[in-house]
């Protein structure tokens, strides 16, 4: 878990200087994508730990698990964000 939470954190400080130069719009929309699945994992492989009180609300574990949940949906789905940008810039680029 610690890899995966370490490697997004890497990912989107790397993107993030792109952005600052004015570059990566596409690979912004890859972070997003990757840390979201990566939160999705990490907190469902959170709630197998800690076992039925995983599904406790009075456990911080259930809430992180519906947050994490909710990102690949807030800002548009996944497989959304898949389609216009991803697969767009794919097919522009192998065009040019």
């Amino acid at each position: 878990m610690a890899v995966i939470i370490q490697a997004s954190r890497q990912f989107s400080y790397a993107v993030a200087k792109m952005m600052a130069k004015g570059e990566g719009a596409m690979e912004a929309t890859l972070v997003k994508a990757y840390v979201c699945k990566a939160a999705e994992w990490v907190t469902r492989e959170a709630l197998q730990i800690h076992g039925g009180y995983g599904y406790a609300e009075e456990y911080p574990v259930s809430r992180y698990w519906v947050d994490a949940r909710v990102l690949s949906i807030f800002e548009g789905a996944d497989e959304t964000l898949a389609i216009k940008v991803i697969a767009r810039r794919l097919v522009a680029a192998a065009k040019a």
